[in-house]
């Protein structure tokens, strides 16, 4: 199974975040990590699966994720697995409904992409963080939990 984890991150934690999640991801196949800023129409060519996460700035995608939406083919990840996840720090539950990643999973659906999970946050101290203790190895499990209900229908 070849995937593609794009992350776009300012403090690093999203990162760190993405990193895990690949590492979670290589036991089925080759992962590219990759930057948001480095994404080309061509990486999302011959993917099984496309994860995608970013912070949550003010209840919503960063400024500089959202051209990344706008200059991708419609229909690019046409019945193509997709997961999303963000990183945030912990809000109401009013406002946790506001996360990158429901916009993400949105985008992502916008393009073709079929949701495997829902949207995923994982969760930094404060605006800047650092991780909560225990995101990281959370982030690994909701990679094997991506996998897991991939090989429930068939996908892996």
């Amino acid at each position: 199974m070849n995937t593609l984890v794009v992350y776009f991150s300012k403090f690093g934690h999203t990162r760190m975040v993405a990193e895990s999640i690949a590492e979670g991801l290589e036991s089925v196949g080759p992962v590219r990590l990759l930057s948001s800023d480095q994404l080309a129409d061509t990486d999302l060519e011959d993917v099984d699966l496309v994860v995608m996460g970013s912070p949550t700035h003010r209840m919503n995608l960063p400024e500089a994720v959202r051209p990344i939406f706008e200059r991708l083919p419609k229909r690019i990840l046409r019945g193509v697995p997709v997961a999303a996840f963000d990183t945030s720090y912990k809000m109401s539950s009013i406002l946790a409904r506001f996360t990158a990643a429901k916009k993400l999973a949105q985008k992502l659906r916008k393009l073709g992409g079929k949701r495997v999970v829902p949207p995923e946050t994982f969760y930094v101290e404060g605006r800047e963080g650092p991780l909560y203790e225990g995101e990281i190895e959370r982030a690994r499990d909701w990679a094997r939990t991506i996998l897991d209900r991939l090989d429930g229908k068939g996908n892996k």
